[in-house]
């Protein structure tokens, strides 16, 4: 008893360490099984057949990477932005409603037509012989200048050449058959040197120019028969007109001579 009573501590501390040994010797073969009950449960389970996702798709953000490659761009001088560009705006008429910039001025000039203007000799034949000698027989011509800047010059005017005779438009140079009555008679133009020959009762025609009519819709005011040179007052601002083409004008601002063509109105 002596011997328990000095050692019962030491006694005590070996039969722990001895339980715990046994626990740790026991612990593997305990999760061993525990392992082996688990596996014995999850085998015993039924899978079904899952259906698979459908593919996802991808059609926007392909065309949103499409789209980005080549992004707009943003322009915000075009009509219509006026965040950074602000406008005016006018009464059209006395009491009308209130119009922006973008909807006067050459914005609302429309060339409605365009013709052309001709040159246009008619030769009527011999008119008279004074004297024997051929160049004395002289020849009867219509010369119409459509193109002519002031009214009485465009209108026909009839003119009187002999042989090397000239006129404002042209030179008598020469005749085809008998002087008497000739068949054509050749001409030289003044203005191009160019060399024409007109059969007798017959015209030659060439354009020289064109006349246009426009017309200011926001004032409802026409311009017609405007020819080169012509000056125009649209919007309080005057601007020349500097060229007419077959199917479109160009006007030159007065003040600033700043040049806008203005195509011709296409007709429905």
């Amino acid at each position: 008893m002596e011997i328990l009573r000095k050692h019962y501590e030491k006694i005590i501390l070996s039969v722990v360490l001895l339980g715990l040994a046994a626990a740790a010797a026991f612990l593997p073969l305990k999760v061993a099984s525990v392992r082996r009950d688990l596996d014995t449960v999850t085998q015993g389970f039924v899978r079904k057949a899952v259906k698979p996702l459908p593919p996802l798709d991808l059609s926007t953000n392909k065309a949103a990477l499409e789209r980005l490659k080549n992004p707009p761009k943003a322009t915000f001088a075009n009509p219509g932005h006026n965040v950074f560009n602000p406008i005016q705006w006018r009464r059209k008429g006395t009491d009308g409603p209130l119009i922006p910039q973008e909807q006067f001025g050459l914005s609302s000039l429309v060339v409605t037509n365009i013709v052309p203007l001709h040159l246009k000799i008619e030769f009527k034949g011999a008119k008279e012989r004074l004297r024997a000698t051929d160049e004395d027989v002289r020849y009867d011509f219509v010369i119409t200048r459509e193109y002519a800047t002031n009214a009485p010059a465009q209108k026909p005017a009839p003119r009187v050449v002999g042989l090397g005779g000239k006129t404002e438009v042209f030179i008598l140079k020469g005749v085809d058959g008998p002087p008497e009555n000739p068949e054509a008679v050749v001409l030289e133009l003044i203005e191009s040197k160019k060399t024409v020959r007109v059969p007798k009762e017959g015209v030659f025609s060439e354009i020289m120019g064109y006349a246009a009519d426009l017309k200011y819709e926001v004032e409802n005011k026409v311009f017609p028969k405007q020819r080169q040179g012509a000056k125009l007052t649209v919007a309080g601002n005057t601007y020349n007109i500097v060229a007419i083409a077959p199917d479109a004008v160009t006007l030159e601002d007065a003040q600033t001579k700043k040049r806008t063509t203005i195509p011709l109105k296409a007709t429905s």
